[in-house]
């Protein structure tokens, strides 16, 4: 299965990501730099996770408040969630791995049970 042009472009704008460059990196957030290197995704739900996992370190704990909250608004929205940056932290810590993408995928598609990673905050 590979991923439909349209696909990309249809969540482009549900997610309100700034392009698509021929290098196969979607640009989420294009004056913080922040992209997803999506050219191997087979389907959407390889973009989100891909997508989530290339905002969880930035959101979490790199960008300025403002920059943070800009793009946890896009996450926010699109997967009609309401998770903080402080979640996003927690995700990275605890999600953000390679050997981890395929519960990963999955802690996306459940819609983020963040309390199963809260006993971790302890």
């Amino acid at each position: 299965m590979s991923l439909d042009y349209n696909e990309i472009v249809n969540f482009m704008k549900d997610f309100k990501a700034d392009f698509l460059n021929r290098y196969g990196e979607l640009i989420i957030d294009e004056p913080t730099n922040t992209y997803a290197i999506i050219g191997k995704c087979k389907d959407i739900s390889d973009v989100e996770l891909y997508v989530v996992f290339a905002l969880c370190r930035p959101i979490g704990k790199g960008l300025e408040e403002k920059d943070a909250n800009r793009l946890l608004n896009k996450l926010n929205n699109y997967f009609n969630a309401d998770l903080s940056r402080g979640d996003l932290r927690l995700i990275y810590r605890e999600l953000c791995y390679v050997d981890k993408l395929d519960e990963f995928k999955d802690f996306i598609r459940r819609g983020f049970p963040m309390e199963e990673l809260s006993w971790f905050n302890a």
